[in-house]
């Protein structure tokens, strides 16, 4: 029996969880905890910065305590740094600019061999990457 793939979130995915959540996108999640749902550290980092800026007190508690738990928190190794430097320069070269957060969650993606979830069509730009896109609603 295979393992089964892992979904990596992307931060527009989880911040849709925050305050006052997107409940079929919650209800989808609780559903497949039998796959392997990703958080990876810079994605937290995102939201948490997002939160403290915003001076969100409660939501930065609720994130911490009710939403990262639903999730396999990955850490980012140096291999996906190095991954991630190749990806910037290929994207670069086709005239795409996307985010150091970006391109160490398509590195961590490809490490996983998972899908991407995310609304960020950026990613296309970005070979070899499944994405699914868990806030669109058809």
């Amino acid at each position: 029996m295979s393992e089964p793939t892992p979904y990596v979130f992307d931060t527009n995915i989880v911040s849709a969880l925050v305050g006052k959540p997107n409940v079929p996108l919650l209800e989808r999640i609780r559903q497949n905890q039998s796959d392997v749902m990703v958080l990876c550290e810079p994605v937290i980092y995102e939201i948490e910065k997002g939160l403290e800026h915003k001076k969100a007190a409660k939501q930065l508690a609720e994130f911490q305590s009710s939403i990262i738990p639903l999730f396999n928190v990955v850490a980012v190794q140096l291999t996906d740094w190095r991954v991630a430097a190749k990806l910037w320069a290929f994207t670069r070269s086709t005239g795409k600019q996307l985010s150091d957060i970006d391109l160490l969650l398509a590195a961590t993606v490809w490490r996983l061999k998972g899908i991407l979830v995310s609304n960020d069509a950026d990613f296309d730009a970005i070979p070899n990457i499944m994405r699914e896109n868990w806030l669109d609603k058809s």
